[in-house]
Formats: C-alpha cells, structure tokens, sequence
C-alpha cells in the first residue's frame, strides 16, 4: 500500500534526521494527530534512527521521524478522540 504524500514526507536523510534530533530537545509525549501520542519520544527516536541506520531499505523508520519532526514543529492542537 502506498502512503498519500509519502514522498513529500520522506524527505530528509539519515544524516539530516540524525543531526536535527541531536540538536532539537524532545518532550516525554508529543501528540502526533488526533489519534496518536507518542511517549517515550526520545528513545523512540533513538531506536528508529538505529533501525534507519541499520535497514535503510525500510522507510517506515524514515517516515515515523518525519511524523515526530512534523509534530515538534506544527503541534496538532485540534479535538481528541472522545473517550467513553
């Protein structure tokens, strides 16, 4: 299955990705849409630019930490889910 606008999103290389969460402080959660919220985001972030390091085939790893680098800079401050 291809992802809309994967490639708008994959954009960065390991090397550009690496260098912007070295330099950028990561919260402990960061909501990511309306129906995601990562937590644990630096070590998430961690593991997945050791996964892109070590399987640069994937681009799953690719697109997770331009979700995470697209939420640090546009926080999403719409509607939650609602919870029943």
């Amino acid at each position: 299955m291809k992802m809309p606008g994967f490639f708008y999103f994959c954009t960065m290389s390991y090397e550009e990705l690496s260098e912007y969460f070295t330099n950028v402080t990561l919260p402990q959660e960061l909501r990511l849409d309306r129906a995601t919220t990562q937590l644990h985001v630096a070590d998430f972030v961690k593991q997945l630019l050791k996964n892109m390091k070590n399987y640069p085939d994937n681009w799953r790893h690719q697109y997770q930490l331009m979700r995470i680098k697209n939420a640090l800079e546009n926080p999403y401050n719409g509607p939650e889910i609602p919870r029943f």
